[in-house]
């Protein structure tokens, strides 16, 4: 039987940005100084939803200054704070490294797995993920967020999400198998994200960065598990935007495409992309 299509679209949602420590930043109604800001922050007036509920948690809204052509910007966010917690809807990744998750057949098989992965050519790589941020959740929104990081963030976001897995891994021989006989998926336990060391950053002109990290524990056990267990209305949730989620990673991956993607690009993007 051949069927009938729907057509279908990728789903718009907000943007979940980390400054590692080049931002400046300042809280909103202060008068004093931009500082250098390391946090996660949500553009606020983007989603209305998405404010209400932020707002009726009390998160403190700063600006932060985004240097432009002719000038500087100072745009509101939501100051989410250093640490958050991100149920990520992903199969999880297929190679331990960037340019090994878009090698041959890798490459359909991260878009496949809800993972937008992009590195085209003379361009810096970019990686996303989409999932349901934890503060959000309990405030009574379920709306999809994207944590987007491009160049060197990028090995960064891929090491938390294959430590996440690790600890996926750990929830299969913790979980009840009589009330959960499949394998623990990635949005059942929240994966937290937290700053790192603070490194330099760049091969001539070095810049100090502090990126974010997984900050799952080494030694991972039942009542770990029981603090990040995801609530049932995730799940559901997950379930529900799955196909969605795979769609819009492979419309994100095909955007590389059109600018010229392979070996020869990565090996180019390798030498050149520091920051």
């Amino acid at each position: 039987m051949i069927g009938r299509n729907r057509v279908r679209q990728a789903q718009d949602v907000i943007t979940l940005q980390y400054a590692n420590g080049k931002s400046m930043a300042r809280q909103v109604g202060s008068s004093g100084r931009f500082a250098p800001y390391v946090g996660f922050h949500i553009e606020v007036g983007k989603d209305s939803e998405i404010d209400t509920a932020l707002s009726a948690a009390r998160v403190t809204q700063i600006e932060i200054k985004h240097q432009r052509p002719g000038g500087a910007e100072i745009i509101r966010h939501w100051g989410l704070g250093e640490t958050v917690r991100l149920y990520p809807v992903t199969s999880g990744p297929v190679a331990p490294t960037v340019a090994a998750s878009l090698a041959g057949k890798n490459a359909d098989a991260t878009a496949e797995a809800g993972i937008g992965l992009r590195w085209g050519e003379h361009e810096r790589s970019k990686l996303a993920i989409r999932g349901y941020l934890d503060l959000l959740v309990q405030a009574g929104s379920l709306r999809l967020v994207q944590l987007s990081v491009r160049s060197r963030m990028t090995d960064e976001l891929l090491k938390a999400l294959i430590d996440h897995g690790r600890v996926c891994e750990a929830a299969d021989s913790l979980v009840d198998r009589a009330r959960h006989p499949e394998v623990v998926c990635f949005h059942e336990i929240a994966l937290p994200l937290g700053p790192g060391e603070e490194e330099l950053w760049g091969k001539t002109d070095t810049t100090s960065v502090t990126p974010f990290r997984s900050m799952h524990p080494a030694l991972i056990d039942a009542d770990y598990l029981r603090g990040g267990w995801r609530p049932d209305s995730v799940h559901a949730a997950a379930l529900r935007d799955w196909d969605g989620i795979q769609f819009w990673a492979r419309e994100y991956a095909s955007q590389a495409e059109e600018a010229g993607r392979g070996p020869e690009a990565v090996a180019a993007n390798g030498a050149e992309d520091v920051l």
